[in-house]
């Protein structure tokens, strides 16, 4: 359950946020949002805050597909490590059975 009630201001709007994030996280995330949100609209005097918030909406949701995106392909190498790990140790395994084998073998002639 949400612990933190946490007003915060978007281009002179206020909400009420309820999270369990830090107070002093959701702050930063929310003074990132309005100066993201007031550049858009500096750099085109014609742009209303509801178009430039829905342009971060865009970009925000680009980043995190591509995050997401990233991130499986970053498990799929994982994985891919992990096999070629335990292949690696199977294979240093039988090597030394082998080294053994063969000491054995030697010492017995």
């Amino acid at each position: 359950m949400p612990s933190n009630r946490i007003k915060i201001e978007i281009c002179g709007a206020s909400y009420m946020i309820t999270t369990d994030e830090p107070e002093e996280y959701v702050q930063e995330l929310s003074q990132k949002l309005d100066q993201q949100i007031r550049q858009l609209m500096d750099s085109s005097g014609a742009m209303s805050a509801y178009n430039a918030m829905m342009l971060c909406c865009l970009q925000y949701l680009d980043q995190y597909q591509k995050s997401e995106q990233n991130l499986d392909r970053i498990r799929s190498q994982l994985a891919e490590y992990l096999e070629d790990a335990a292949r690696a140790r199977i294979e240093l395994d039988e090597a030394r059975r082998e080294v053994e084998r063969l000491k054995r073998e030697l010492e017995s002639k």
